[in-house]
């Protein structure tokens, strides 16, 4: 175990967060601090509702604080790391609070994520699970039942196997539920440790709040045929001693199996259903009989979560993300409250994050466009509303561009969903336009706040964000449609976008820069080299050079299988059939096509993509007698999960942009 420095402490340096939510510059163009700020996350409440917890920027880390609701004088109480970065936390107790933390590290020859749960709101912090070392990306701990019986015992997934764990001491016991049904072989192309390939693993674990299990999900890889390997997910529940089958799932990597929870009736198991023609739909599948119903389907979008009860797990409700998410309950009572809330902020998402055991306090959580995630205290017995925390409080609305939906036709007709956010103040009349696809690339972005599209905006630029083909929340048809089409299709989604802003006199036509971070660096990249004429200059952040060379790395550094039907090669191709597609798509081995400067941005502790991509493209770029700049980001990961390394890149960016497209605001700003 690599030692930390982790601290709890209570005191007033953090401030009150008790604020007015209209604690903000009324400057029009704010400064890049008030962008880079660590936004607070969603507070937490205890189970008996006398306190609050939430990760929120202290002295530019995450840090946990802790509030007591009816004394909010007091100073509140501060959780810290000062090597670790706090990643993520939960009430178990009315006394305890438990605080996931993570860090990239090495271990051995190799750059690896890892992640433990730390025991904290006492005197001292206890790590639970501290003696494993978690060396794979996706290997992490969590907590999956908290016993409201107990005022010890919590339980835990680990590698999918379940820990019961005291919360005092740290002490487990052995796993009382083993992932391995199955025999351990050893296969794949080059593979240093031995993977499960012939038997099932249980990938989800659902309990009841009592430390009773009800169901689980098991994995199971066929590979009999090397060329076509299929995966199976096999839905069990557990009837006294015995497991008894109630749906098995084909799969390929790229569509999960859905099973969310247990339902609020304790009947049924709801699922979130991907359908190959349509899009995702919640479903209730019934214990006794296994029946099967559809609940809701969206006709436009997929479903995309669904809503968990804080303290039993089991599932209450679902998330649909048009242009800004919807929330919808099951039960009665719930949704009454939830459209109470809409009707008191109109045009806004809004939704209670956290209720206490009884339900009587609630957490609700309001963002829009150009309102930064807030939230407020609601007292349903007293119906008292009181405004605790904001996520940018120095930011105002006039300060802020208009976002809205901007969907076009690609040049093959296929529709792509958009959005554009134009600069406060300005004509929306052939302006510098920085285009920005997102990551993933199956993620998607919706109308919600964007911090960096709303600091571009400030900084007078248009932001245009497209959804190619590919992009998550349209229905599996429209994600499929980005398979193999890195560089290819989902890029002229990205292009005709372009040309629509210019057809339509919003962007001047030689002011296009296109930014993006991870699959958005790579299509920046690819944007640079597949249509170098469009593009009057380039910004990557931790993007992807060459297609081939990261798909050795994840098989190299992670064990990720690179064979046919993998996650990534589902997406890229494959590294041994594909490999002329690959090479083409790979914006390292066409520098000399590119035109514009190139900026280049990657943090040294990046494990998801590594440093080594943007090497590649920079001695690509410099070989080729490209204009290039290569900003090295230390101390974070691939994430920006730090204050400092978050306003370096808005700096270095706001520069770039003003240096090759830049406005009058711009370029006073970044002086």
């Amino acid at each position: 175990m690599i030692g930390r420095k982790f601290a709890v402490r209570f005191g007033a340096a953090a401030g009150m967060l008790w604020i007015a939510l209209a604690n903000a510059n009324a400057d029009t163009k704010p400064p890049a601090e008030a962008f880079a700020v660590l936004p607070a996350e969603p507070p937490q409440i205890s189970p008996d509702g006398t306190r609050f917890a939430l990760i929120r920027d202290i002295n530019g880390r995450p840090a946990v604080a802790v509030y007591k609701i009816d004394a909010p004088q007091d100073p509140p109480q501060i959780i810290t790391s000062d090597d670790w970065i706090i990643a993520g936390m939960r009430w178990v107790k009315n006394d305890a609070l438990i605080v996931y933390d993570t860090k990239n590290m090495k271990l051995g020859v190799y750059d690896r994520y890892k992640s433990d749960l730390l025991r904290s709101l006492g005197d001292a912090a206890t790590a639970l699970l501290n003696e494993h070392k978690l060396v794979h990306l996706t290997a992490y701990a969590r907590i999956v039942d908290i016993d409201l019986d107990s005022p010890d015992t919590v339980y835990a997934i680990y590698q999918n196997s379940v820990y019961s764990m005291n919360i005092r001491t740290g002490a487990k016991a052995t796993p009382f539920l083993k992932h391995y049904q199955g025999p351990t072989t050893t296969g794949g192309l080059s593979r240093k440790e031995p993977i499960n390939l012939g038997g099932e693993i249980a990938i989800k674990w659902f309990m009841d709040g009592h430390g009773k299990v009800l169901a689980r999900v098991d994995s199971f890889r066929d590979r009999a045929s090397f060329d076509k390997p299929l995966w199976h997910r096999t839905l069990k529940v557990l009837d006294g001693d015995t497991w008894r089958t109630l749906g098995t799932y084909d799969a390929t990597v790229d569509v999960d199996d859905g099973v969310a929870g247990v339902s609020e009736d304790g009947r049924a198991i709801i699922r979130l259903a991907p359908h190959p023609e349509a899009t995702a739909s919640v479903d209730r599948i019934e214990i006794a009989s296994g029946a099967e119903t559809t609940v809701i389907q969206d006709p436009r979008y997929d479903v995309s979560d669904t809503l968990a009860d804080d303290w039993t797990g089991k599932v209450i409700g679902y998330v649909v993300d048009e242009d800004m998410p919807v929330y919808r309950y099951f039960d009665p009572k719930r949704e009454a409250l939830q459209k109470g809330l809409e009707a008191a902020f109109p045009g806004l998402s809004v939704h209670a994050v956290s209720t206490d055991l009884a339900g009587d306090r609630a957490v609700v959580e309001v963002v829009g466009p150009k309102t930064p995630p807030s939230y407020y205290l609601y007292d349903r017995t007293t119906h008292h509303v009181t405004a605790v925390a904001a996520s940018y409080p120095d930011l105002t609305d006039s300060a802020l561009g208009d976002a809205k939906p901007y969907g076009y036709a690609a040049r093959d007709g296929l529709h792509i969903p958009a959005y554009l956010t134009l600069p406060p103040g300005r004509d929306p009349h052939n302006l510098p336009l920085v285009v920005m696809p997102h990551g993933g690339p199956d993620g998607r972005d919706d109308m919600t706040f964007d911090f960096l599209s709303q600091f571009l905006a400030s900084r007078g630029y248009a932001v245009l964000r497209p959804q190619f083909r590919g992009s998550a929340g349209y229905g599996r048809p429209f994600t499929r449609a980005g398979l193999h089409q890195w560089g290819l299709k989902m890029q002229d989604d990205i292009t005709d976008g372009v040309k629509k802003t210019i057809a339509d006199g919003i962007a001047d036509p030689k002011r296009v820069c296109i930014f993006g971070a991870s699959y958005g660096g790579y299509a920046a990249l690819a944007g640079a080299t597949v249509t170098p004429e469009v593009y009057a200059c380039v910004i990557s952040y931790a993007g992807i050079a060459s297609l081939p060379n990261l798909l050795g790395y994840d098989e190299r550094e992670f064990g990720v299988d690179i064979s046919h039907g993998s996650w990534t090669t589902t997406r890229m191709g494959d590294l041994f059939t594909d490999s002329a597609q690959l090479d083409a798509t790979s914006p390292a081995l066409h520098a000399d096509h590119v035109r514009a400067p190139i900026l280049l941005l990657h943090s040294e502790l990046d494990v998801t993509v590594p440093i080594a991509q943007s090497e590649l493209m920079e001695a690509a770029l410099k070989q080729a007698g490209k204009k290039v700049e290569f900003v090295h980001v230390p101390g974070d990961d691939h994430y920006l999960r730090l204050e400092q390394t978050r306003l370096a890149v808005l700096h270095e960016v706001e520069k770039f942009l003003a240096a090759n497209i830049g406005t009058e605001a711009s370029a006073t700003a970044a002086k």
